[in-house]
């Protein structure tokens, strides 16, 4: 085989970004898939010869992500979303009333070769469910009724229709305009205005503003950004590299996809003066592979910030070259990591690496590294337009700025909201009107877990709490990406943390012992638990096996993945011992657990 030969202009055009061939390794098979529909043995051995790669180099770094096929499937793709957030809206039901109208299983192909359907994890449409996408377009708030105009094709498309925020928008000043993703826009709300005069700016003095700031990364770690920029070594003499971190998968977060897909050149001004504070000419914005649209409209805001100067040498005649890049992933949570993005960067399967050494001393391709979330980056231009000063008293003490923060699951009014950091309570998250509207009606708040699917779970009596860093961590839990996930009282915890548990266990690359082997013994056991099996030492088990876990592995996945059953348990065992007494869950016989233990007081013969 080979590319057509837009293709393989296309291919050759990428391939002069990176200083290594096997950097494009991912976008090549990409476009094989998309002009083959597969990728074949004869398609593998055809990169390796473009990329000066065996054919099992190529076979290894393919195979470890989920995007990339390798049979023949059909020309349709139905991807249905099923983690927590989707599944609350009753995403589980959508896909199997899919494959019962098809007449196919999951992961097959209709007999008429015209749908495959895939039961596919986060895929950052949290807000939405339950989320779709049909040949990687969004059609979200998918509801049965729905289906009939999907299987037709007269349903292709349907994004979610963001709700405001209230009081002053400031990262999302722009998101709800007209054509919003267009330069011309973002010029006229004031965008590129102050670029040269940034651009002049002495570097240092740039990260002394962000020091000055309190900028913590948005992206879950919430280390002190200056700082880290600070680590970069001053007198090597290699590149330097800002990776753009946009591999948005954290179950429970969709707010870095509302800048990608909304305000893009937000993104590109602010990625290309704080290449400029680190000193680099070269940033990539390693953006997941399922953000099919994310990843068009940003190609096409770069090319449009190229085009008008914003990008590229000698930016507005400053003496200052960026080149911007935008690099896709393939299906693969791990890469949110740090050191997994850089791997996966390089062109490689996208484990974690042993830390020391750390990015900012040797990060891709061995030079001087600083990875970055989207909204932190957003947030460097924001300091700079506005002041340092102005920027920390937006939060509290040690957290500056505005946040952005996601609510999905049982509220009203689900969305990705703005407000100063840690001036908002989880509660007034949750309840207030103009965020998350409160529970939806005939239910009570069961629990939240506050920070994306790593957090530990809060119960309803925890959440009057100040949603920064520092506040959560107090009250036992972490705000990590603020993907706040609501479940009312219908909520099975045991069901729930099953759900997590089969995520971490699909989404572990598989590098650390205790993380390969114990997020598959968590999911067995909870599937015991939950289908009626379990046993009272099997609680027991699971606490010991998520210990065995906890602080064992390269990087924080492990942990990560501990938090949804070790924190149910601990909070929620007695629904655990509802589970292994009753021989299955509460939810068969009652709508509320309150319920179900009053009628399992209750003598046999009178329920």
């Amino acid at each position: 085989m080979e590319l057509s030969p837009d293709r393989k202009k296309k291919f050759d055009e990428v391939l002069k970004r990176y200083p290594v061939k096997r950097s494009a390794i991912l976008p090549l098979l990409h476009m094989i898939q998309d002009q083959e529909g597969w990728l074949s043995s004869e398609a593998l051995q055809y990169a390796a010869s473009l990329l000066d790669l065996t054919p099992a180099q190529v076979h290894d770094a393919a195979t470890y992500y989920t995007m990339y096929r390798f049979k023949p499937e059909g020309r349709h793709h139905l991807e249905f979303c099923t983690n927590l957030s989707c599944a609350l809206y009753g995403a589980d039901e959508l896909i199997a009333e899919t494959c019962r109208r098809l007449g196919v299983k999951e992961g097959e192909t209709t007999a008429d070769g015209n749908f495959t359907v895939h039961r596919v994890e986060c895929l950052a449409a949290c807000g939405g469910g339950p989320a779709v996408q049909v040949d990687g377009r969004w059609v979200e708030n998918v509801r049965p009724a729905d289906l009939d105009a999907i299987l037709s094709g007269k349903l292709t498309r349907r994004p979610f229709p963001w709700p405001k925020s209230p009081g002053e928008a400031v990262l999302l000043r722009n998101v709800w305009k007209e054509n919003s993703a267009s330069i011309d826009v973002y010029k006229a709300g004031g965008g590129y205005a102050k670029l040269k005069d940034w651009l002049s700016m002495k570097p240092e003095d740039i990260i002394e503003t962000v020091k000055k700031s309190n900028l913590r990364g948005r992206g879950g770690a919430g280390f002190p950004t200056g700082m880290k920029w600070g680590f970069l070594p001053k007198d090597s003499p290699k590149p330097r590299y800002l990776l753009v971190n946009a591999d948005e998968s954290e179950p429970g977060t969709f707010k870095d996809r509302l800048i990608i897909e909304n305000d893009p050149h937000q993104l590109i001004e602010a990625s290309v003066v704080s290449a400029h504070a680190i000193r680099s000419k070269v940033c990539y914005i390693y953006i997941r592979g399922e953000f099919h649209e994310g990843i068009e409209i940003l190609e096409k805001a770069v090319a449009e910030a190229y085009a008008a100067g914003y990008a590229g040498k000698n930016i507005l005649g400053t003496g200052v070259d960026v080149d911007v890049y935008v690099h896709g992933g393939a299906g693969a949570y791990e890469c949110g990591e740090e050191t997994a993005l850089i791997e996966s960067l390089e062109g490689k399967r996208g484990q974690p690496r042993l830390k020391p050494p750390f990015p900012a001393t040797n990060g891709v391709y061995n030079c001087p590294t600083i990875v970055n979330n989207v909204e932190t980056i957003a947030c460097v231009a924001l300091i700079l337009d506005r002041g340092a000063d102005w920027f920390a008293a937006q939060g509290t003490e040690k957290n500056g700025g505005p946040k952005l923060y996601c609510v999905s699951g049982h509220v009203k009014r689900p969305g990705t909201y703005e407000a100063p950091m840690g001036k908002i309570t989880l509660r007034q998250l949750i309840y207030d009107a103009g965020y998350g509207g409160g529970i939806r009606e005939g239910h009570k708040l069961r629990a939240v877990v506050p920070g994306g699917s790593s957090t530990p779970v809060l119960t309803d009596t925890e959440i009057d709490v100040a949603m920064d860093f520092d506040s959560i961590a107090k009250a036992g839990s972490m705000l990590g990406s603020a993907g706040t996930i609501v479940m009312d009282d219908s909520t099975c915890m045991v069901w729930m943390a099953r759900k997590l548990t089969y995520f971490y266990k699909h989404e572990s690359c598989g590098k650390c012992s205790p993380c390969r082997e114990g997020t598959g013994w968590m999911l067995r056991l909870l599937d015991r638990i939950e289908e009626g099996a379990g046993r009272e030492r099997d609680l027991d088990i699971l606490w010991n096996v998520c210990d065995s876990i906890a602080g064992k592995t390269l990087c924080p996945f492990g942990d990560a993945a501990i938090a949804p059953p070790q924190s149910t348990l601990k909070k929620f065992r007695d629904e655990y011992e509802y589970h292994v007494r009753e021989k299955g869950c509460w939810r068969r016989v009652a709508k509320t657990f309150v319920e179900a233990k009053a009628l399992a007081a209750q003598p046999v013969n009178a329920r």
